[in-house]
């Protein structure tokens, strides 16, 4: 049983537009994803428009049970390549054919946003009519009065391609961002679910999504959104704590979910902690930064009764260091046992099959991991993840390709060395289709339709798995996000040599290109 709080219902017949908001990801991501609710708070904002959720594997909104056939626009979020195939299925079990070609003046308009539209969404070109490219709010507004004007906005759907941040497909397009985090949309009123299924809770629990900042320049180099979202923008403290009380006094939820692509990295997180805990408020957040944890921070999450906390140490220090992450095993063991001692629980996440990583690296980081684990004073108090690399466009690892055998042998020894040990591990399979989705062109979308229709094998993959050439010709050539043309290859040089690139706010401005009107 379901039942909802704080959703928009509105009179079809006093609306202009019809939105379809839609997850293609389970009910419990869904409404932990500040994104989605930032969709349904801005466009329910227009007296015009009524936006409506439609969350996978469902195919009817959530407001009024109506069919994705009868919407104006359908908007998916793609936080996720696997997501692709939810998309087309959500599509066809609501009344839409899922290939543009086979949609009509009479079909809703179908547009995508979110970080996987933003970085490439050549594999997704033939069932998507338009992407967002960037950051919603500043595109939105827009879009719809462009759709509102048209007589047929699919048969006009050139008419989209001269607002910034639309990609109507082959033409160039540059990204659009929030400037000032102050005026972005922090939505009050958030949905909140009150449930006895457990698969229905979010993942987040019962929180108030609070956005702190977007964007991050600490400069990984395989993290995709790092390079899509640049610069850093964060909001004003005094803002943060009157959304959090409005939040408070609209939705009852005391407990706050620090959102953002760097949490730990607030200017002012200390402060904000402590502020939020005198205000009454507890406190949480989905990962933190080793090298940007202070004791304060950690004991005012303590406080809030936070029994985990998640630490991505990725690897031993020569790979870190490639990777352009430069925190110290000192560092990482000065948080564990100050976790630990306070009697935090800590997954941690650790990446295999870096460029240029070798068997000795991953020897050496089996051996790190177990003697993290001697560190513990109780038993399974830490977890490991290990995950392949999935080289991502817009990164300095975007040529690379994605070596199936090499990663399954390499996972198998981790296994092999922390049998019987509290370690998860990610499927090399898994991971070269999200490769082949994530850096694919065009000809990825037979494969996805293939696939959606049980008529592939994973020999078709791997077709799409070598490496790319410098100098070629990459599917998302016409996303511009900002980057300086040679800059992600100069990166890649530093990652062969192990060559650390600081971080830019502690260090002069190394030039990157990033929309340096944003920059600070």
């Amino acid at each position: 049983m379901l039942k909802e709080h704080h959703v928009v219902l509105k009179n079809p017949r006093q609306v202009d537009l019809r939105f379809a908001s839609c997850y293609p990801n389970l009910y419990r991501t869904a409404m932990s994803s500040l994104g989605f609710h930032i969709i349904y708070h801005f466009l329910n904002s227009r007296e015009d428009v009524w936006c409506e959720r439609v969350v996978y594997p469902y195919y009817r909104s959530l407001e009024s049970s109506t069919p994705l056939k009868n919407f104006d626009i359908i908007g998916f979020s793609l936080q996720y390549e696997q997501d692709y195939f939810h998309l087309l299925e959500m599509l066809e079990k609501g009344g839409v054919p899922y290939r543009k070609k086979d949609r009509d003046h009479n079909h809703p308009l179908v547009i995508a946003g979110g970080p996987c539209a933003t970085a490439n969404p050549l594999p997704l070109s033939p069932f998507v009519d338009l992407f967002i490219v960037g950051e919603a709010e500043v595109i939105m507004d827009e879009l719809i009065d462009t759709y509102l004007e048209l007589d047929d906005p699919k048969g006009e759907i050139d008419a989209f391609k001269d607002i910034k941040g639309v990609y109507v497909p082959d033409n160039p397009v540059q990204k659009a961002l929030v400037k000032d985090m102050d005026q972005a949309c922090h939505p009050i009123y958030q949905v909140v679910p009150e449930t006895d299924d457990k698969n229905l809770i979010p993942a987040l629990g019962s929180s108030f999504l609070l956005g702190v900042s977007r964007g991050c320049t600490r400069g990984c180099r395989f993290c995709m959104a790092g390079y899509l979202y640049r610069p850093r923008r964060e909001a004003s403290l005094n803002k943060l704590f009157k959304i959090a009380e409005k939040g408070y006094d609209a939705t009852g939820l005391q407990k706050i979910a620090l959102i953002g692509a760097a949490v730990s990295d607030y200017s002012r997180i200390d402060e904000l902690c402590s502020g939020l805990l005198e205000r009454g408020f507890k406190v949480g957040t989905p990962s933190l930064r080793i090298e940007s944890i202070t004791s304060d921070t950690l004991e005012s999450l303590q406080k809030s009764g936070l029994k985990t906390i998640t630490l991505a140490p990725e690897s031993v220090w020569k790979v870190r260091k490639s990777l352009n992450k430069p925190v110290s095993d000192e560092e990482t063991i000065k948080v564990l046992k100050k976790a630990l001692h306070m009697g935090m629980n800590i997954k941690m996440y650790f990446l295999s099959g870096s460029p240029f990583e070798t068997y000795e690296d991953t020897k050496d980081m089996v051996t790190m991991m177990k003697d993290l684990l001697k560190l513990s004073p109780r038993k399974n108090a830490i977890r490991f993840s290990v995950n392949p690399i999935i080289p991502k466009p817009h990164t300095p690892l975007q040529w690379e390709g994605y070596d199936v055998k090499e990663i399954k042998s390499r996972l198998n020894y981790i296994k092999s060395q922390l049998k019987g040990y509290p370690l998860k591990v990610d499927s090399p399979r898994s991971g070269l289709i999200q490769y082949v989705l994530s850096t694919g062109g065009l000809e990825v979308a037979d494969l996805i339709e293939k696939s959606y229709k049980n008529q592939l094998s994973f020999r078709d993959w791997l077709a799409y798995s070598a490496r790319k050439d410098f100098g070629s010709e990459l599917p998302w050539k016409n996303i511009d996000v900002g980057l300086r043309a040679d800059f992600l290859k100069e990166e890649y040089d530093k990652m062969k040599e192990g060559e650390i690139t600081p971080w830019c706010e502690e260090t002069p401005c190394y030039n990157c290109s990033s929309s340096k009107s944003l920059c600070k």
